[in-house]
């Protein structure tokens, strides 16, 4: 899949503002022909739906959401797989002394991964790390498939809150809108501060949010295990490594004390992985 280019300084700068504000913005990243497919793909996995899940606390708020994107279609791993995403997640969330890999190999996981659109309620602000730690142990990146404005119900951040080392604040109404176009590309700190408005219009405004983490992080759902023995056979060992095959824990000391596998132990079928002595 084919990205616009970004350039060296581009980088220093996304860098920079991840480091410094918690956010960053990528311009014009993911070409409209690429949005518009991902656009429709969304838009008939909802019809075809029942809508958001029955578990989905209302106290949130009233949006639409797709959860697990990658059950719903292998496509939507192919969009986070381009080298400037990958280059972010090393940097932010890879672990060194990660023994079952080469250095050179990613090893962050996805912890969760979701199509959303705004409702007619506001998402009150929190943070994605759980741990309000001040290092990055959680990264989201989202990808708006509609305009995303404040009419819209956009998400909105409280810049440099992630340095702060605490939970958010709920009282505070001053916030940075993050705004955009079809193919504009949002990266936030998993400790920054971060909700939405809510959709004053009739329109929706489907984005997709994919959050990663250090792969000591447990995801929100059981990815390996949800995954369907048609799409697991179709998986690379990148992807395989991205939804944790490689870091399923044991299911005690009989079958193994290591926290991780090689790549060579992947199992042929996904419930082999639950199948214990």
């Amino acid at each position: 899949m084919n990205f616009n280019k970004v350039s060296k300084s581009a980088k220093e700068r996304i860098f920079s503002e991840l480091k410094n504000n918690g956010y960053t913005k990528i311009k014009n990243f993911v070409p409209r022909k690429i949005i518009k497919k991902y656009l429709n793909l969304t838009r008939n996995i909802w019809q075809k739906s029942n809508g958001t899940s029955k578990y989905s606390p209302k106290i949130w708020n009233t949006a639409n959401v797709i959860y697990n994107l990658q059950n719903k279609d292998l496509s939507y791993l192919k969009i986070l797989q381009c080298s400037l995403f990958d280059e972010i997640l090393k940097k932010k969330l890879n672990d060194p002394h990660f023994r079952n890999l080469k250095k050179k190999h990613s090893n962050y996981v996805l912890n969760n991964y979701q199509a959303r659109s705004s409702g007619k309620g506001k998402l009150f602000l929190h943070i994605d790390s759980g741990i309000p730690t001040g290092y990055t142990t959680h990264l989201q990146i989202s990808i708006p498939l509609e305009d995303t404005n404040k009419e819209k119900g956009c998400t909105v951040v409280v810049p440099k809150s992630h340095k702060t080392r605490k939970f958010s604040d709920r009282s505070i109404k001053k916030f940075k809108y993050l705004e955009g176009n079809p193919g504009d590309v949002f990266i936030w700190d998993g400790n920054l501060w971060h909700g939405s408005l809510a959709n004053k219009t009739n329109s929706s405004r489907w984005n997709l949010i994919a959050t990663f983490s250090n792969w000591r992080f447990k995801s929100v759902f059981d990815i390996p295990r949800s995954m369907s023995q048609n799409n697991y056979k179709k998986l690379s060992t990148k992807e395989k490594i991205l939804l944790g095959y490689l870091t399923i824990p044991s299911h005690d000391e009989n079958e193994r004390v290591s926290s991780s596998i090689k790549t060579s132990k992947f199992k042929k079928n996904v419930k082999d992985y639950f199948k214990f002595k």
